[in-house]
């Protein structure tokens, strides 16, 4: 008991640093008895195969990488320095969420596919496509559950490091072996392509009266940090992740977009307001009425989407590298 009060104590909140932990262990637990059932079915219930191929990254490299992650929470290294209390309990409140909602959705995604389930990347013979349940919320939903997980469980213990770990590493790895999966699939069945322009990859497919939840819950956080002057470096990395996530689940694209160029506003007046000009961070008044409009009208940002389907700065960009490498 002893050791773990010492860990506790090198943390920023102790006592959530208990609860937290708790959370971690259990949810995680969860997690590790669900894959080794499904070790088990699989061994059990060998199918014929249509196409298979080789990836290095799988199950046991998923779980050893998650297993790096520990040090980083037990040890409380790389945690921001949060002095609010209030910002402590936001930042623990969306990393609990996060992480039970995770553990729901990874063992709903396990009971959805079934006997379809592989450690490799397995196409079997009359290989439906699932899109119900957790599949209707992504197309691969137990890496974009496990990825949440780990983004959770750094947000709770407000670990940075271990969140730059998670989107620097892991989340290239699971593209990747999304990615050829997704390949196989589409070969096998070209219907693939109307889930795949429908449901999002890694994150959870968020429209209609959801998106307007959680497009006000964004604004009400943004709105909290600049009017209570809260504004400080964990609050703005908080912010813009948050904004650039749901940025990646939002339907119909042009308000996903939004969310996605908001993040980018949020982050450069954050950072002029902590370092160079404060009175520049109330331009946030201006991204709160554009979130507000774009409840229920196309903001500025859509209209720029509708108009390029994309950012024309990054179009730009593009072409010219492009014409550079021709020439």
């Amino acid at each position: 008991m002893e050791f773990v009060n010492r860990l506790a104590e090198r943390s920023i909140d102790p006592a959530l640093f208990f609860i937290g932990m708790g959370f971690v262990y259990a949810t995680g637990v969860v997690l590790l008895v669900a894959v080794v059932l499904k070790f088990i079915e699989h061994a059990k219930n060998r199918q014929k195969l249509d196409k298979e191929a080789q990836n290095w990254f799988a199950t046991r490299e998923m779980t050893i990488l998650v297993i790096l992650l520990f040090p980083f929470w037990l040890n409380s290294f790389g945690q921001f320095k949060i002095e609010d209390q209030v910002t402590r309990y936001i930042f623990f409140a969306i990393g609990l969420i996060a992480l039970l909602f995770a553990t729901f959705w990874h063992i709903w995604a396990k009971v959805n596919i079934g006997k379809l389930w592989s450690d490799d990347i397995e196409i079997k013979e009359n290989h439906p496509i699932i899109i119900r349940g957790a599949f209707s919320l992504a197309r691969h939903p137990m890496y974009a559950s496990l990825l949440l997980w780990c983004a959770g469980c750094s947000i709770m213990l407000f670990n940075f490091m271990s969140f730059l770990a998670v989107a620097l590493i892991f989340l290239p790895l699971m593209y990747k072996r999304a990615r050829d999966e997704e390949q196989m699939l589409i070969q096998k069945d070209p219907d693939y392509l109307l889930y795949q322009n429908n449901t999002r990859m890694l994150t959870p497919t968020i429209a209609g009266w959801w998106s307007i939840m959680v497009r006000v819950v964004l604004v009400g956080l943004l709105a909290y940090f600049v009017i209570a002057d809260k504004m400080t470096l964990p609050a703005l990395f908080f912010l813009s992740f948050m904004h650039l996530y749901f940025g990646y689940c939002f339907l119909p694209e042009k308000v996903a977009f939004s969310y996605r160029s908001k993040s980018g506003m949020i982050a450069v007046i954050g950072l002029i307001s902590l370092y160079l000009w404060h009175p520049v961070i109330y331009l946030n008044y201006v991204i709160m009425a554009m979130c507000l409009y774009g409840l229920k009208w196309n903001c500025p940002c859509m209209l720029v989407y509708e108009k390029y389907h994309g950012c024309p700065c990054f179009a730009l960009a593009k072409r010219c590298f492009i014409r550079e490498k021709k020439d």
